[in-house]
């Protein structure tokens, strides 16, 4: 027979692992607010004729603004989620690394403006917008960079947006079928000839590389190894021109290894070695 052992336990209090109620955590955060409130009082009545009479206002003023950013992490505005939005290429440990933000740390303990001045030094960030989002929370939309050509310079392979902002540190694995860019100025022009070329569709399919000549002009290399050389100052008349005679299928890597657009007055096509072979043989037959 178990007997039951009815003596209490003097000064122990019974334990609980049942989350604190709402009305629970309201009294625990008006208990700090009303702390807080009362040390900060305190200390700007001690500190401010002191620092004052002292002559260190601008060292009071950082000191006051250190604590009062401290007290309300302490009251419940920590960091404790980091959304972001907007991101494709780039890489979440390069933000992370930028945002440098710890879960815990003060959510006013970063300036915004020094955040969106960090953020804005990657090369794929195109622009940044960023708020608080109180208590606890840090929300950050980003608009990346859109690549459209790689371009090489010196032996050196970089991405081209939109705007012929050229975007330094990106891996290319994923844009290989983007057409190449090559010349000093380049990504500068490369935006402008990619939406003339969008006019052309028949055109575009078969573009491998653009080469800026001399800065002032566009050679166009087809995925079939045909050079085209465009006007330098009607360079959409000499693609309507080029288009013109893809359609009545003029152009075919069997025959023809250059076309020469830059005289508006004329066609200069170049024979490719197989055609000009042909062409002797057939000569000597006749």
């Amino acid at each position: 027979m178990i007997r039951r052992n009815k003596k209490k336990t003097a000064g122990l209090a019974p334990v609980s692992m049942a989350q604190p109620s709402r009305k629970g955590r309201q009294r625990q955060r008006q208990q700090w607010r009303r702390w807080f409130i009362n040390a900060s009082t305190i200390t700007a009545l001690i500190a401010l004729p002191l620092g004052l009479w002292l002559g260190y206002p601008q060292l009071l003023l950082s000191f006051g603004e250190s604590c009062f950013i401290s007290g309300l992490g302490k009251c419940g505005f920590q960091i404790q989620e980091i959304f972001i939005e907007g991101r494709e290429f780039i890489k979440p440990e390069v933000v992370g690394q930028a945002v440098n933000a710890k879960r815990g740390e003060p959510i006013f303990g970063h300036s915004l403006d020094d955040l969106k001045s960090r953020l804005e030094k990657i090369d794929w960030i195109k622009s940044v917008h960023i708020e608080r989002q109180l208590p606890d929370q840090l929300y950050i939309k980003i608009s990346e960079r859109y690549p459209i050509a790689i371009w090489q310079h010196q032996k050196t392979l970089y991405l081209v947006d939109r705007e012929g902002v050229v975007i330094q540190n990106a891996k290319l694995y994923q844009f290989q079928q983007l057409p190449l860019v090559i010349g000093p100025d380049a990504p500068l022009h490369t935006p402008k000839i990619l939406t003339l070329l969008e006019k052309f569709p028949k055109i575009l399919e078969r573009v491998k590389v653009l080469t800026r000549v001399r800065q002032r002009r566009w050679d166009i290399t087809f995925k079939d190894s045909i050079l085209v050389k465009l006007s330098e100052q009607k360079p959409e008349e000499s693609l309507a021109r080029l288009s013109l005679l893809i359609e009545q299928g003029k152009i075919h890597k069997g025959d023809v290894s250059m076309v020469d657009l830059r005289n508006r007055e004329q066609i200069v096509l170049r024979l490719s070695p197989e055609a000009a072979i042909r062409i002797k043989l057939k000569g000597k037959e006749t």
